[in-house]
């Protein structure tokens, strides 16, 4: 018989087990596992995807092909922040489509857009804007099999802890004056921080 745990420890509690596509599930993934969500989504749509694998993205984070073409059809941005994109944002994605001769982008937000400039900009660039509920709604109406397959990739493991932009691992928390933050491992080689909040 196994042991049980030592008296007096607090047990840990589990991570609830994720099974299907709603709102709270899409925000609790840490931002490069939405990236991954987002590149999957595509191919599950039968486009190939083009990424950067970690380091500046350029402003891009997926680059969209049809099967057997090599001029890109879209290009993608995803941002998990916790603030709404701001019309900045959208306005270096529609520079960098003119830069690439692309006439279709996407933006996904895990947490929505502000400011009216935001909505204009992007209609006259030619951006489709997606957040939260949209973005759950368009994989809901893949089929159940590239639904499930979505899932499974996005919610197996650390789905939560975010992931060094510059190095590609999980970051670790670390206690500083302010109080705590995500920093990355490599540290002090690698000086990306991350607040707790994100």
């Amino acid at each position: 018989e196994a042991p049980g745990p030592p008296a007096g420890a607090v047990p840990v509690p589990e991570k609830p087990e994720i099974n299907s596509w709603t709102l709270d599930a899409l925000k609790q993934l840490e931002w490069k596992r939405f990236e991954l969500l987002c590149v999957g989504y595509y191919e599950a749509m039968g486009f190939a995807v083009k990424t950067v694998p970690h380091g500046p993205d350029g402003g891009i984070d997926a680059t969209l092909y049809k099967a057997g073409l090599d001029v890109p059809v879209a290009v993608v941005q995803c941002k998990a922040w916790s603030k709404p994109v701001k019309v900045e944002q959208v306005r270096a994605l529609a520079g960098v489509m003119h830069e690439h001769k692309v006439r279709r982008g996407v933006f996904w937000s895990l947490s929505g857009y502000v400011g009216r400039p935001v909505k204009e900009s992007a209609e006259r660039a030619g951006i489709q804007l997606l957040d939260g509920a949209p973005i759950v709604e368009r994989i809901c109406a893949l089929d159940q099999y590239k639904q499930a397959t979505l899932l499974k990739q996005a919610f197996r493991d650390d789905y939560r802890t975010p992931t060094c932009a510059a190095c590609g691992i999980k970051m670790v928390e670390r206690k500083g004056p302010a109080g705590t933050f995500w920093g990355c491992q490599n540290y002090p080689g690698c000086k990306v921080r991350l607040s707790r909040n994100v």
